[in-house]
């Protein structure tokens, strides 16, 4: 039986259990579609059982499936482990590396990492997936990412977290603002249309609630936006307040307003599962998210 698979079909049946979709599994691995059900054909003719059921929303994998998708990580992970302590050479490797990031680690640390890496491992290159809250502890483990980059408290328990930095929010307006001036207290933000974000972290909303309530201040919000990548088109547009990471503010060369008030803090972290915690790969990859991040 195990001569007509190897451990590329063991990875992409765990991509196809966690996903149920080929064209889907195709697009993430850069594998044709055909070449997807090649693979789920011959993991078919292989086991006396079905695997997945075709449902309108995709391939439904069975209990059958679900326990073998078990079996196979844990061979994957004993197979990844004897690699893990093998050297890492950034200067020749060609290596893809796969990155789960949120918004905020796309804006303000992603552009700085790839810098990096063109520096000291220019034939290295980065696949970046945005951060999903119910998935990404799945594609770490089965190797559809090597490692993620965002806020700690919602990284589930499961991944192995390192901190990268203290990260604080602020009030902001466009660089080019006509209201700036008029908004010297806390109290001034009641006086001016804001902005929020449909997508944002929930501990946003509630650092911005946090905030305002304690001061007694109310706001007006005019707009919801889906992300933090269209606030910069919109204030070319549209003098009013929002709410931010810091970073992202400076790097943003938004107009950030100053109080005497301190704003709510998060962590933000790098994470990998715990089958590559032995990888020279891997640490070398962390050691450059953490210096991007600095």
């Amino acid at each position: 039986m195990m001569d007509k698979f190897d451990l590329k079909h063991m990875r992409i049946f765990l991509q196809l259990v966690r996903v149920g979709n080929v064209s889907k599994v195709a697009e993430e691995t850069g594998v044709s579609q055909q070449a997807i059900s090649g693979y789920l054909k011959r993991l078919r003719e292989a086991f006396p059982h079905e695997l997945f059921l075709r449902q309108s929303s995709g391939l439904k994998p069975t209990d059958f499936a679900l326990g073998l998708a078990a079996k196979f990580e844990k061979i994957l992970l004993d197979v990844d482990g004897l690699f893990n302590d093998s050297s890492f050479d950034a200067t020749t490797s060609t290596a893809t590396f796969r990155l789960i990031a949120n918004e905020y680690a796309q804006l303000t640390i992603i552009p700085r990492l790839s810098s990096l890496i063109a520096l000291e491992a220019p034939s290295v290159r980065l696949h970046v997936k945005d951060f999903d809250p119910q998935t990404h502890e799945a594609s770490l483990a089965s190797g559809d990412a090597d490692i993620l980059i965002g806020f700690s408290e919602f990284v589930s328990a499961g991944v192995v977290k390192a901190h990268l930095k203290k990260e604080q929010y602020s009030w902001v307006v466009g660089k080019n603002s006509l209201i700036s001036s008029s908004i010297r207290t806390v109290g001034d933000l009641q006086n001016h249309s804001h902005i929020g974000f449909a997508n944002g972290a929930s501990h946003l909303v509630d650092n911005v609630e946090s905030f305002l309530h304690k001061h007694s201040v109310s706001r007006q919000v005019t707009a919801v936006l889906p992300c933090y990548t269209s606030l910069i088109p919109f204030l070319e547009f549209n003098d009013v307040v929002a709410f931010v990471p810091s970073a992202l503010a400076r790097s943003s060369h938004l107009n950030i307003l100053s109080f005497d008030s301190e704003m709510g803090t998060f962590d933000v972290v790098v994470g990998w599962h715990r089958r590559s915690s032995g990888s020279s790969a891997r640490k070398w990859l962390t050691n450059l998210v953490q210096r991007s991040s600095e």
